[in-house]
């Protein structure tokens, strides 16, 4: 089976810009209206800073496993009615930075949420935006990234719902915020992705400390912060090689992801502040066996802010095309995900 990742080229950056399409984040309650007068919040011990809401110390019990508290956090982000966050995300694109911000909004009781993602970046001395809206009947994707001209698409989810007649679990290419995630299912299919790719260490204990808004008195947020690796059968299945033989994968994949997760029951519980891809480097070639090995390299970094459960209007989730041009993609969705995905 074909994975299905893109490579990040700066040639490529329509690619770029819908391969970020997702979040991995950080909290500050919106309704907190508590800010770091250093712009970030530190992660005691490991001198990064994130964005955090202030919370009374109500912690979550420790988990019997890394496994276990991802699958529970995936639980928790589809248990929620709605979702309300705004996104920065950071590509080393082969060396080159690439940075942009976004929005992302979660919407619905069921299965069946409706959801958008909005992201900008710059090209050059030049704009970009990706914006993807899933709603009742549709899915909308329209990207405007120069020098491409603007496109607009539609996918119809009914017709493409009634093609997926087998519930599978996501793939090994579903694990990096592709442009498809959220059509099938948001930030809930994402985490779900890596809990069945990667098999994840126990977790450890830590917490943010930032300024609490009178610039006196020390915040405190619980976290846990859990790291994973690729679960030998699905790395195998994505470098499509036999199980127990040496799997290469690709410049700018990752064979490392680390999440933050909230370690508190206020604000969203177990919820993924930040998602990081990493990629260790092959040993130095000239020192062969013996060499020190590089540092691993961050490939992908998405980090969610401002987040909270408050109310979002129904037309955020509506798409009026007017008079611009619209490529039907459900054909190319249907072949692409019949039989393989149950969409959610």
């Amino acid at each position: 089976m074909k994975h299905r990742f893109r490579s990040l080229t700066l040639a490529g950056m329509t690619a770029a810009v819908a391969l970020v399409a997702a979040f991995a984040m950080e909290a500050r309650g919106q309704e907190s209206g508590v800010r770091s007068q250093e712009g970030g919040f530190r992660v005691q011990g490991s001198g990064k800073t994130l964005d955090s809401p202030p919370t009374p110390d109500h912690r979550l019990p420790t988990p019997s496993s890394g496994q276990q508290l991802v699958a529970e956090a995936a639980r928790r982000v589809a248990g929620e009615v709605a979702i309300s966050a705004e996104l920065r995300y950071r590509i080393d694109a082969f060396g080159h930075e690439l940075v942009g911000t976004g929005s992302y909004l979660q919407y619905g009781a069921g299965p069946e949420k409706l959801l958008r993602l909005d992201l900008r970046m710059q090209v050059g001395d030049k704009p970009a935006t990706v914006q993807e809206i899933r709603g009742e009947e549709s899915y909308w994707v329209r990207r405007d990234v120069p020098p491409t001209p603007p496109s607009l698409g539609r996918v119809d989810i009914q017709k493409l719902r009634k093609s997926m007649t087998q519930p599978t679990m996501p793939s090994a290419g579903d694990v990096l915020p592709q442009g498809d995630w959220i059509m099938l299912g948001g930030l809930a299919r994402l985490v779900t992705a890596l809990e069945q790719n990667f098999a994840f260490t126990a977790p450890r204990a830590e917490e943010l400390r930032f300024n609490a808004a009178d610039g006196k008195s020390i915040v405190r947020l619980p976290i846990w912060i859990v790291a994973g690796e690729w679960k030998p059968e699905r790395l195998a299945t994505l470098a499509e090689r036999e199980l127990g033989k040496a799997a290469r994968l690709p410049e700018q994949l990752p064979d490392r992801v680390e999440l933050v997760l909230g370690r508190t029951e206020d604000v969203l519980p177990l919820f993924p502040y930040r998602i990081t891809y990493w990629r260790t480097p092959p040993t130095a070639a000239k020192g062969g066996k013996n060499a020190e090995p590089l540092a691993p390299r961050e490939l992908l970094t998405l980090d969610l802010f401002n987040v909270s459960r408050k109310r979002i209007d129904l037309r955020e989730f509506q798409y009026q095309p007017g008079d611009q041009d619209v490529k039907d993609l459900t054909p190319y969705y249907v072949q692409r995900y019949s039989d393989e995905t149950k969409l959610r």
